[in-house]
């Protein structure tokens, strides 16, 4: 018994003294998250639109690149947090210059990417009553909606909305905000930028 104790003492003594020879190595994961590829503009571009820089920023899920207001909070969301908000949407860019109410509210932010499965014809009451013109978005023709509408709170906001089907999807490509000219410009900017 007594030899049990001691052996069981010098066992102990010496995983303590391993133990405290060993240091914690670090981790390397197995799996590399995928992450948004953002580099500042050069030359100022960005500086006539109010002083707001921008940064590139690639969805390399729906293969399309644009210039994002640099220091405004936005998100990526993607089908399976959609999914029980809207199934038929596999696809949100969400950019505002304010912090993002997420996506159970009405507003979503004041610059919005949606790409979905629907028919562009799904979106038609959504645009009704504004004024409608020929475009072109990454080279893709498209429809642009121009217009003012009243939100949920009453107040009045400016609206314009690209609208282009490309490679089976529907692209939405919203300005949701108050009438202010800077945020019209900054929007015209990331639309300008939109390429594949």
């Amino acid at each position: 018994m007594k030899n049990n104790l001691y052996l069981l003492a010098f066992v102990a003594a010496a995983l303590i003294l391993v133990g405290s020879k060993c240091s914690p190595s670090p981790v390397t994961p197995t799996k590399t998250l995928p992450r948004a590829e953002e580099s500042v503009t050069g030359q100022g571009e960005g500086d006539d639109l109010v002083g707001v820089k921008f940064v590139a920023y690639t969805n390399k899920a729906q293969g399309y690149s644009i210039l994002r207001p640099d220091n405004w909070y936005w998100r990526h969301y993607i089908a399976n947090e959609i999914k029980d908000m809207n199934p038929m949407v596999v696809d949100y860019f969400i950019t505002d210059s304010n912090p993002l109410p997420g996506l159970g509210s009405e507003y979503l932010g004041k610059i919005v990417i949606e790409v979905s499965q629907l028919d562009l014809s799904q979106y038609a009451k959504p645009v009704s009553g504004l004024v409608m013109s020929d475009s072109f978005v990454g080279q893709v023709a498209a429809k642009r909606f121009v217009g003012e509408r009243v939100n949920q709170s009453g107040e009045k906001q400016k609206v314009v909305e690209y609208q282009f089907s490309y490679k089976e999807k529907s692209y939405r490509l919203i300005l949701n905000s108050g009438a202010s000219m800077d945020d019209q410009a900054i929007f015209e900017q990331v639309v300008s930028s939109f390429k594949f």
